[in-house]
């Protein structure tokens, strides 16, 4: 068993065992001031030991039921051997840009990471049968998705890329064709080829450079998507009711984003790839699948298939009914009121 998102469990994990000891702080802290206010007539309180066991017993439920939804929250996986198929598919890995530049609200989606990610999911619907992976950009590359058949954990780790938690900052194409790169290396692919999805801004790096080294040394066919409009737009920030913020520069200026089509086209043709723009319903980067893709796939070959299988429901189910049992053990008993405490055995 495995989590797809480990960072979830450890950092909740963390915090439950936070929570652990300030509870045994404010229990001790408690006790103390209990001790000290009653003094010798402590010892006349009635079932004293069953009201503290029945304390701990409700912070034990509670704090196993947050380990249970943290464990769910983290989305545990279990597979299972790899096993042969044989299919007609190719492999290919999308590379998105998740730079603040994405988030200028130049396309009917509201903005152009959303547009993008509708658009990949309309590509994932038309690849049955291939692998795709996920490379994920800003000033740095991260692989969100090895290749995979299993498009619904693909979907679900694509949902969760946002230009706030793609760190650091900046845009940098060059990054994320190097993390593809580097994925790509050790993999024995007949053909290898990369979608690189982006507005163009790059404000570092030398991502034509690299493109024309990937196709030359590493046979990687690079095809360059552009999203946004030469326009542009402001970058929207956050919301807050109808207020909107919008990225502004050192000067208290905003700042416009515009799509810079010739650099992704010279990336294009520097990685032997095609280069188009982005309609809005994404139809355009399904098209360049069918002309340029699945072509590719037309020969059966045999592949490792890998059907990981969902376990969240169970560690969250098993969450809310500790909640359920938890919020079930009266409270009034608990509760040091004068009356309790000067009952006599």
């Amino acid at each position: 068993m495995r989590f797809l998102y480990p960072e979830y469990f450890f950092g909740g994990l963390a915090g439950i065992v936070i929570l652990f000891f300030v509870y045994l702080w404010a229990n001790r802290r408690a006790k103390k001031r209990l001790r000290l206010f009653l003094g010798p007539a402590i010892r006349r309180v009635s079932h004293l030991d069953k009201v503290y066991a029945r304390r701990r017993l409700k912070a034990l439920l509670f704090l196993l039921a947050l380990l249970s939804i943290v464990t769910a929250l983290a989305r545990p996986v279990l597979e299972p051997e790899e096993r042969e198929v044989e299919r007609i598919g190719t492999d290919f890995f999308v590379v998105l840009d998740a730079s603040k530049s994405m988030l200028a609200t130049d396309t009917v989606e509201g903005n152009r990471l959303k547009t993008a990610k509708l658009a990949i999911k309309k590509l994932l619907d038309a690849s049955k049968g291939d692998r795709v992976g996920l490379v994920v950009f800003s000033g740095k590359g991260f692989l969100r998705a090895p290749l995979t058949f299993d498009f619904v954990a693909y979907q679900l780790a694509l949902d969760h890329v946002s230009a706030s938690n793609t760190q650091p900052g900046g845009t940098n194409l060059q990054e994320g064709l190097e993390t593809v790169a580097a994925a790509m290396e050790p993999m024995d692919l007949k053909h290898k080829s990369v979608i690189l999805i982006s507005d163009g801004e790059e404000l570092e790096s030398d991502a034509v450079s690299y493109a024309r080294q990937m196709a030359t040394e590493q046979g990687i066919t690079v095809h360059s998507v552009a999203v946004g409009t030469i326009e542009g737009a402001k970058i929207e920030l956050s919301r807050k009711g109808s207020k909107v913020y919008y990225q502004r520069d050192a000067y208290g200026n905003y700042v416009t984003s515009r799509m810079d089509r010739s650099l992704l086209r010279r990336v294009a043709e520097a990685g032997r790839g095609k280069f188009i723009e982005l309609d809005e319903e994404g139809d355009a980067l399904t098209n360049l699948y069918y002309e340029s893709l699945k072509p590719l796939g037309d020969e059966a070959e045999s592949a490792k298939a890998n059907d990981a299988v969902e376990c969240f429901p169970i560690p969250l189910l098993v969450g809310f009914f500790l909640l359920f049992i938890q919020a079930l053990i009266p409270e009034k008993n608990i509760r040091h009121t004068p009356r309790a405490i000067l009952i006599d055995e």
